[in-house]
């Protein structure tokens, strides 16, 4: 009798052999034969689940996102404006060894992206959803009067997502530099600027 396998659960298997290998080889490393060795598997089984390379790549990229998505709604759910959106960065950004991985995983995509047009439009796309998700954020804060009068929704949200990019890049290449205290003291002083002069956010220092 034929081996019954999740389809699902094998594929994320193979991806989470992806994302060990581009963090302990950098994403040149990454080859067909390297990720199958680390999943346990024959590059024909790759074959069943990926088209080639950039689609192993760019399918462990989404996923990774995905799953930081669903810990920021996880984490944030019940809360608004300002609370919520600085659990969100929370999720974002390197504090962990877990989230170091998800860091190093990210800035090796940059490179590859490019010199790969269908890589680079997924990062464009990937980037457009989160700033979408910060984007709904602030403007609910703004809706409840936590936002200072003169404040410029488009501009925060890129502040916001450079803050991501700045800190995790920095993480990667000087970890020393950027500690867990230090990037939370960075986006609580953000935040803070955001905030009308008259509101006390929870969890926001000045």
């Amino acid at each position: 009798m034929p081996k019954i396998v999740d389809w699902d659960s094998k594929r994320d298997e193979i991806l989470s052999a992806t994302w060990r290998v581009i963090a302990r080889d950098g994403i040149t490393g990454a080859t067909i034969r390297a990720i199958a060795r680390e999943a346990n598997c024959s590059r024909g089984i790759l074959g069943h689940y990926f088209t080639d390379k950039a689609d192993i790549l760019g399918s462990a990229l989404v996923l990774s996102h995905r799953r930081v998505g669903a810990r920021m709604s996880a984490a944030a759910a019940g809360l608004t404006g300002l609370e919520a959106l600085r659990i969100v960065m929370l999720e974002a950004l390197p504090l962990d060894g877990g989230r170091d991985l998800e860091a190093q995983i990210e800035i090796s995509f940059w490179g590859r992206a490019l010199g790969n047009a269908e890589l680079r439009d997924l990062q464009h796309s990937e980037f457009d959803r989160l700033c979408g998700r910060l984007r709904g954020h602030l403007v609910a804060a703004a809706e409840i009067g936590e936002l200072r009068d003169d404040f410029d929704v488009e501009l925060a949200t890129h502040q916001l997502v450079v803050l991501i990019d700045g800190l995790s890049a920095e993480r990667v290449l000087y970890p020393d530099r950027v500690s867990p205290e230090r990037q939370t003291q960075m986006l609580d002083r953000l935040l803070h600027s955001f905030a009308a002069p008259a509101r006390a956010v929870p969890g926001l220092s000045g």
